[in-house]
């Protein structure tokens, strides 16, 4: 690949995770900001992306609003934020709007890599690209069975709730089991935010709740920990207490 085809993509993976700084820089270089892959060109991430400061200085160095996608779509037509929309009204009363299923062929098929490489200049942000799907490895913490599992979580689904279902089906356990998910070696998994931060591949362990059992040989409960070990549970009220066969006598 020559280095003008790299500077390009550079540019458009800027203008996607909202690097103002390495898109100027990158303007001041030269590159084309119309160029684009399947019909996408930077300005069009810009605004799918929502990124204000970058559509304007995109719009400042020649960016053309009116320039459609593969699929017909025009900057205007796959941004939401009022203000883009403003500095795009020239021409978002003409734009086409996608169909809400729609994924360009750079989600599906992306000519990056998905994962940040944190020594190249333009990847410096801790941010998931995500194409179709987040591929994750999963299992039972302290579980008999030591192996991952793969499984899928759509990147329109990257929220708590969707993963704990997930695991859930794929794990065959139900969500009141459950007492976290760690990341590892030791992160707790805690909200959405966490979620959308997921690489491809993580190792995630979901951690249940320790079981509680009943003794019917001496009325008494007792902890059952991972290892199969049991600890008596002392009763909550101050009692002593002596079992005989099917008695029990306190005193």
């Amino acid at each position: 690949m020559d280095e003008k085809r790299i500077l390009e993509e550079q540019l458009r993976e800027a203008a996607c995770i909202g690097d103002t700084d390495a898109v100027q820089e990158l303007i001041n270089l030269g590159v084309d900001v119309n160029h684009a892959i399947n019909g996408w060109t930077p300005l069009h991430w810009a605004c799918k992306r929502n990124y204000l400061d970058v559509v304007a200085l995109l719009l400042k160095s020649g960016a053309d609003r009116n320039v459609k996608s593969d699929k017909g779509a025009t900057p205007a037509s796959v941004s939401t934020n009022p203000y883009i929309l403003q500095l795009l009204a020239d021409s978002s009363s003409t734009c086409l709007q996608d169909s809400p299923s729609f994924a360009p062929a750079y989600l599906k098929n992306p000519p990056l890599s998905s994962r940040v490489d944190m020594d190249h200049p333009y990847q410096n942000k801790a941010v998931n690209i995500c194409s179709t799907e987040l591929v994750l490895k999963i299992r039972i913490e302290n579980s008999s069975d030591t192996d991952f599992i793969e499984v899928d979580l759509p990147c329109n689904a990257l929220t708590y709730q969707n993963l704990i279902k997930l695991c859930c089906d794929e794990l065959g356990i139900n969500q009141a089991q459950i007492a976290k998910l760690r990341k590892l070696p030791n992160t707790r998994i805690r909200r959405d935010k966490d979620v959308d931060r997921l690489q491809n591949y993580q190792e995630i362990e979901v951690v249940l709740h320790t079981p509680t059992n009943f003794s019917s040989d001496t009325g008494h409960k007792s902890m059952q920990h991972a290892n199969g070990s049991t600890v008596p549970i002392t009763p909550t009220n101050s009692y002593q207490s002596i079992s005989k066969k099917d008695q029990t006598i306190l005193y």
